[in-house]
């Protein structure tokens, strides 16, 4: 997996996880979502789901080692 697609599915986590609650709130379009994670807030949320993305990772790249 390089870069582009780690920073692809972490966007892709990040659009799923606000679906999922604005589907449970009965909101119908993500335009609060869209202002809310912009800028910092986006910038914040990509760091950690990819450094999430790169621990499952190194920790699948050892498991298959032994």
């Amino acid at each position: 997996m390089n870069k582009q697609d780690i920073q692809d599915l972490a966007e892709n986590a990040l659009h799923e996880a606000c679906r999922h609650i604005q589907d449970a709130l009965g909101v119908k379009t993500g335009d609060v979502g869209g202002l809310f994670f912009s800028g910092l807030e986006e910038e914040r949320i990509h760091e950690i789901l990819t450094r999430y993305i790169q621990t499952e990772l190194m920790y699948q790249s050892s498991e298959k080692k032994e």
